[in-house]
C-alpha cells in the first residue's frame, strides 16, 4: 500500500487515469505500490503494471517490469506502457491506442460547439450530485445497448466503489428537473491534470448537447482548481475521438496493453534446477 508520502508524490506527479490509485483500485480492488517510480497495482496472483514512470529515471521500462514481476511474483500480468516489448506466447495485446490532452485554459469555442453548450443549457442544470439509483439505470442502459467485454462491463459496474473510495472525484450530473439525463465523471487527483473518466447520457430522455454542457462545465471546474490541462483518456472509437477533438483535445502518448501469464515461482525455480 502506499504511505502518505507515496500519497503526496504521486499526486505531485500523476498525468495518467491509471495513476489515480483511488481510481484503479476502486474499479479492480487491487492495492497500490511504487516500485521504483513506476505505479504497480496487486491482487490475488494478478499484478497490474503501469508502464509509464512517475519520474523519468530509474532505467528502461522493461528493466522495470522485470523488477516489479521479480517483487512481487505475479501469475498474471497486465501491462500498459507506451509499446509492448513482451514476446510471448501467452501473451494477448490489445489494440494500440493514444490518450488525449486538453491544455486549459479553454479558449473561445467555436460557434457551432458554443450553441450547443448554450441550448442545453437553457433546458438542463448542471450540479455536483451523489451517486445513486438515477445514475445506476443510466449505467445498466449503457451495458445494455453495447457489446462489451466481461472486463469493460466490470469496469462500468464497479464505478460506484471508485466514487466511494475517492475523495477527489467529482461527479456532474446535468438535470431536466428531477430526471436525470446524464452525468460526467472528473477526477481532480494530480497537481496538473484533471480526468475525464466518465461521461454517459440517456438515450430514453436525450437532450442535444447535454454531454457538451457537461464537458464546459467539467473543464471550468478543473480550470478553477489550477489544473494545467485535462487527461481526456482514451481515443477508444471514432465518434468519441471526434468528441474529444471539436473540443481541441490531441492525442499526446501512445498507448499499448496486454495481459500474458507468467510461470508460477515454482514452476520457474524447478525449469531453472533442471
Amino acid at each position: 500500500m502506499l504511505t502518505r508520502e507515496e500519497h503526496v508524490f504521486v499526486h505531485k506527479r500523476a498525468y495518467l487515469p491509471e495513476h489515480l490509485p483511488d481510481y484503479v483500485s476502486g474499479i479492480s480492488g487491487e492495492e497500490p505500490f511504487i516500485h521504483r517510480n513506476c505505479l504497480c497495482f496487486l491482487g490475488k496472483g494478478h499484478l497490474t503494471f503501469v508502464g509509464f514512470p512517475l519520474k523519468e529515471e530509474g532505467g528502461p521500462v522493461s528493466s522495470l517490469y522485470e523488477s516489479a514481476c521479480e517483487r512481487f511474483s505475479p501469475e498474471t500480468v497486465s501491462v500498459i506502457a507506451p509499446e509492448i516489448w513482451l514476446d510471448s506466447s501467452s501473451i494477448e495485446r490489445q489494440p494500440p491506442d493514444s490518450y488525449y490532452r486538453l491544455d486549459l485554459p479553454l479558449g473561445a469555442l467555436e460557434p457551432d460547439l458554443a450553441y450547443m453548450v448554450r441550448r442545453a443549457g437553457r433546458e438542463l442544470q448542471v450540479i455536483q450530485g451523489t451517486f445513486g439509483r438515477d445514475h445506476r439505470r443510466l449505467i445498466r442502459e449503457f451495458l445494455k445497448d453495447r457489446a462489451l467485454s466481461a472486463a469493460q462491463h466490470n469496469l462500468f459496474k464497479r464505478i460506484p466503489n471508485y466514487l466511494k473510495k475517492s475523495s477527489t472525484s467529482h461527479l456532474l450530473e446535468a438535470r431536466r428537473g428531477k430526471d436525470l439525463v446524464a452525468f460526467t465523471i472528473l477526477d481532480t487527483g494530480s497537481a496538473d491534470f484533471g480526468f475525464y473518466l466518465f461521461n454517459l447520457r440517456s438515450g430514453r430522455d436525450p437532450v442535444p448537447g447535454a454531454s457538451d454542457l457537461l464537458f464546459y462545465e467539467m473543464a471550468g471546474i478543473a480550470q478553477s482548481l489550477g489544473k494545467k490541462a485535462l487527461n481526456l483518456g482514451l481515443g477508444i472509437n471514432e465518434g468519441i475521438r471526434r468528441f474529444k477533438e471539436k473540443w481541441g483535445g490531441h492525442a499526446f502518448l501512445p498507448y499499448a496493453s496486454a495481459i500474458l501469464t507468467r510461470k508460477p515461482p515454482e514452476l520457474a525455480d524447478l525449469a531453472h534446477k533442471l
